[in-house]
This record gives structure tokens, C-alpha cells and sequence, in this order.
């Protein structure tokens, strides 16, 4: 049975989903939100080790948190998009597949209408020792190739779709064979497809002490079929670096986004990306990441099936006159009679500068955008809601929101909350006429003077509708007309930053919480993509 790049590309685009153990769903997923996601990746259990559920499995399903509910591939496939993850297949380990797997695993596929199986390429099950669920790497060399190359044929004419190989965590370096080149040469001599999973490349890049995209040209692109993001973050031990792949509620760390936009661009067969959230508790949460990760450039443009546009070049006249100017430049520098300074770069002109020390440029523009976010994110907690409103009235991202509030704070003459408070004034009043950023402004000024006096019965009259506002920040529903109400609405404070509102045609209603501080996962506590 043949398959690869041809059968790839002639697949649908399964878009952007959420990958989850059975025991991870949750309703909110399934409500055909504005950030529905396109398809689940299910987990399927290992055959061999679906024994009869434990008293404590049982116990947990029934005291699971409000809207979690357990389901397999078949009550899940009837009503959406479905893709297949197994844990049985075991293709690296001296062992030929057994039927049974295979035969159980066609039942899904069929059931799923699913174009491939994926799989960790790792040792899930092994005769000699006990492994399951936490599957072990394994060693990247030519008598491994040789026992997976044969074992994928197998799968490939027991299952009748072909056997998507995912590139799994990896700790160390084990064996003589780089990875990539292992991927490589087992997808091009089986037709397998590839999933990237990028937590799971960082790990091995960070293990060779390697840049996260060093070698990105071994990978053989047109196999890429999908891609995995998951929450994780990078600890620093006494004998390096290590990549935590923890899942759940985790974010998503910073360099996994960059990785993701490089195989987006360079994959021409990629037909899904999938945020994993194993163990995750909190689903809006994953659906806010799941956004973040479709509204992406590069993911956008990939999902409409268009490629970003290129920069263009120069016209002519412009590119001669830059370039001898840059070679000029450097010529001065390198055949001076002064020492290469500050003085001397900015005599070679400013192409020069341009070009001088690229990656010392990065690591500032890195450094930049981060103490950006932190004095950003540190102010507008102020303001949460207004920021939010003035990031959808300019149609902004929060970096540009921060590059417009930051520098204009001050030093430290003027207090925190003066300079705050002035500056988002400055901000909102920007445009007269928006009667809803005034409005919602008005409103968590009294709320901060309410925690900074710690009383509480005080009240205060607004027009503005507060619930519908932090409903519609976080569905993208923010016409003013709908925020505003005709009637005066009252807000109390309850003491402790606890807020009623009555009035607007509206009975007494809470003012919801804005938000939590997310705890990732500890390591050695992650969860895993187990079926369960």
C-alpha cells in the first residue's frame, strides 16, 4: 500500500484542534463556541492494558469538576471532526504488531474516517520490563531504523491509512544516528507521514546543546503532516537545561510559538496542528491558547490556504545607492586607522548599523519585547478591562498596546498609581467620542479607589453593561450598543474587590472574577497522553 507526499497533499486541512485523553473533555470544548476547535486528537488506550477500570478511575469520574465528561473516539466521531493518537503500536521495539491492535485500531480509523494514526516514536510496551503509560525513548540508530522501517510496512498494510510518526521527547542523545536524519530516511522508505511536536524537538535540541531550529533542513518537510504544541517550560538543573513537557494548563512557552511559525512555512503537506491538554482544568484557558494560536500570521495564512506575502524588494535606484553605501561602510570600517566603535559605526552610516551584529540585534529585540510585557502586564492590571477595550477599539495585540502605554509612565517623581491612572486617560480619551472606554475607565478607577480605601457598601453609578464587557473581551461580541445602558447602574462594593451591579434593566448580579494565575504543572507530575 502506497503512501507520502501525494497522499498527504491530497488530504483535507483539518485545521486547528485540541488533543485530550478521554478524561480531558470538557463541555466547553463541545459547544460550538466562537473557538470551536476544528477536530480532537483522542487518545486511544493500549489494548493490552484494558483491563477492567479501577475503584479510584471510577471515583474520579464521578467527582470530576462540573462539565467533564469521559468519551472515547466512537461517542465523540458522530458529531465531530475526529483524529486518531495510539498508544499500542510500538513500532521502535523489536516486536512485530500484533493483530489485535491492529484490528482494534481499524475499528477507530473507520469509525473516525481518520487519514492516519498518530504515534510517539517511542517504547510504549516492552515484554522485559514494565513501561506503560509513560513511554521510554529510544535509541537513534541504524538497527532501530531497520526494526521500525519494518514494523511501520506492517502497520501500513494492517491498517489501510498510514501510520503518522511523531517525533518524541528526547532527554538525551542515545545512539550514533542524528534524529532528523532517523525521521528522515524512515518516512521517505515507508511513506509514514510525520507529526512535529515542538515541546518534544525542543527537548532534543536543548539535549545536543543545539539552537531550536538547528537542522531544520534535515526534516523531511513534504512527510510533515501535523503539529503538536503543548504547555511546558525550560528549568535550568545542575547538569543543564531541560525541556518539562507538562501539558495541562501550562502555557505555552515563547520560543515553541517561533518554532511553530518556521514548520508552518516550510511544510507544504501540513494538514493540523494540535494544542495537546492533558490533565488540563481549565478549558477557557486552553480555548484562549487555541485562539492565540489560529489568529497567529503564520497559522492564519496557512489556514486559508494562502502563503504570507513577501517582502518586496527595493526598486532599483534605491538598492544600488543602499548597497554602496553598506559595502563603502564596511569597507572604512575593516580599512580604518580608528578601532571598530560606536564613533566609527555611526560614521559608516546607517545601512551599516543595520547590519551590524544581527543576532546581538535579536537578543535586544528579545529583551526588548519581554521587559515590554512585564512593566505592560504589570500597569494594566490596573485597567484590565479598559486595556482589553482599547486593544479591540485600535485593533491592536497587547505588545502594541504595551509599546504605547509603557514609555509614556514616567520616572519614578510621579507615584504608580498617578502616572497609571494618567496615562490610561491619556490612552482612552484618545477618541472623544467612545463612550464605552470613558465609561469602563470610570468604573475600575472606583474599583482601585475601593481597594485602596478597603471599605465596602460604597456604590457608584455607571452606564456601562461590566458583565457583557468581560463576556465579550473574551468572545470577540463588543458592539457598544449592546454595552451601554439607557438607565443609570449601580455597583456596590462588598469589601475584598467583591462587586454587585443592579439596574440597567438587569436584577443584582456579581461582578465575575478577571482572571487567575495560571500553575503550571510540577515536573515529574505531567500528564500524559495515556487514553485515560
Amino acid at each position: 500500500m502506497s503512501f507520502g507526499p501525494e497522499y498527504f497533499s491530497a488530504l483535507p486541512r483539518y485545521g486547528v484542534g485540541l488533543g485530550v485523553n478521554p478524561s480531558d473533555m470538557h463541555e466547553d470544548y463541545l459547544d460550538r463556541a466562537p473557538v470551536d476547535p476544528d477536530f480532537f486528537e483522542v487518545t486511544s488506550p493500549a489494548v493490552r492494558h484494558q483491563g477492567p477500570v479501577n475503584y479510584r478511575e471510577i471515583q474520579r469520574r464521578r467527582t470530576a469538576p462540573a462539565g467533564f465528561r469521559h468519551l472515547r473516539i466512537p461517542e465523540l466521531a458522530a458529531d465531530h471532526r475526529v483524529l486518531v493518537h495510539s498508544t499500542d503500536l510500538n513500532p521502535v521495539y523489536p516486536q512485530a504488531p500484533e493483530e489485535g491492535d491492529l484490528d482494534s485500531l481499524r475499528s477507530l480509523v473507520a469509525v473516525a474516517d481518520a487519514p492516519w494514526v498518530t504515534e510517539d516514536l517511542g517504547v510504549w510496551l516492552m515484554s522485559e520490563r514494565h513501561v506503560y503509560p509513560y513511554f521510554m525513548q529510544f535509541p537513534v540508530t541504524d538497527a532501530t531504523l531497520a526494526v521500525t522501517v519494518d514494523n511501520v510496512h506492517r502497520i501500513h498494510q494492517g491498517l489501510g491509512v498510514p501510520f503518522n510518526a511523531e517525533f518524541p521527547p528526547m532527554s538525551m542523545e542515545v545512539g550514533d544516528m542524528h534524529a532528523f536524519d532517523f525521521f528522515r530516511t524512515l518516512v521517505n522508505e515507508t511513506g509514514a507521514g510525520m507529526c512535529l511536536d515542538i515541546g518534544h524537538v525542543l527537548s532534543y535540541q536543548i539535549a545536543r546543546g543545539a539552537s531550536p531550529t538547528a537542522d531544520f533542513h534535515r526534516l523531511p518537510w513534504d512527510h510533515i503532516t501535523e503539529i503538536h504544541l503543548a504547555g511546558g517550560g525550560i528549568d535550568l538543573h545542575s547538569h543543564g537545561y531541560q525541556y518539562d513537557d507538562s501539558h495541562g494548563d501550562a502555557p505555552v512557552i515563547s520560543v515553541c510559538f517561533d518554532m511553530l511559525d518556521e514548520i508552518v512555512r516550510n511544510a507544504p503537506n501540513l494538514r493540523a496542528i494540535t494544542l495537546e491538554v492533558f490533565g488540563a482544568k481549565a478549558p477557557r484557558k486552553a480555548l484562549a491558547t487555541l485562539r492565540s494560536i489560529r489568529e497567529r500570521p503564520s497559522v492564519a495564512a496557512w489556514s486559508e490556504d494562502r502563503s504570507e506575502p513577501a517582502t518586496p524588494l527595493p526598486q532599483l535606484a534605491e538598492a544600488r545607492a543602499r548597497t554602496r553605501e553598506t559595502v563603502v561602510g564596511m569597507y572604512d570600517l575593516l580599512h580604518g586607522g580608528e578601532k571598530v566603535s560606536g564613533k566609527t559605526l555611526a560614521a559608516a552610516g546607517e545601512t551599516v548599523l543595520h547590519s551590524f551584529a544581527r543576532a546581538e540585534q535579536k537578543r535586544w529585540e528579545y529583551d526588548r519585547i519581554q521587559r515590554l510585557r512585564i512593566h505592560g502586564t504589570n500597569v494594566s492590571s490596573y485597567f484590565p478591562l479598559t486595556a482589553g477595550w482599547l486593544m479591540h477599539r485600535e485593533q491592536i495585540e497587547e505588545t502594541e498596546l504595551f509599546e504605547r502605554l509603557v514609555p509614556r509612565l514616567g520616572g519614578s517623581e510621579v507615584t504608580m498609581w498617578d502616572k497609571v491612572n494618567a496615562t490610561f486617560e491619556a490612552l482612552v480619551t484618545g477618541q472623544p467620542d467612545d463612550r464605552v472606554g470613558q465609561e469602563l475607565f470610570r468604573v475600575e478607577q472606583w474599583m482601585n479607589t475601593c481597594a485602596a480605601a478597603r471599605s465596602k457598601d460604597e456604590t457608584a453609578e455607571f452606564t456601562v453593561r461590566v458583565q457583557r464587557v468581560i463576556t465579550g473581551l473574551r468572545t470577540g461580541c463588543l458592539a457598544p450598543d449592546r454595552l451601554l445602558s439607557d438607565e443609570p447602574i449601580t455597583m456596590r462594593h462588598l469589601g475584598e474587590c467583591r462587586f454587585e451591579m443592579a439596574g440597567g434593566e438587569s436584577a443584582p448580579q456579581d461582578v465575575p472574577a478577571l482572571g487567575t494565575t495560571p500553575h503550571p504543572t510540577e515536573p515529574g507530575r505531567a500528564a500524559c497522553c495515556s487514553g485515560q
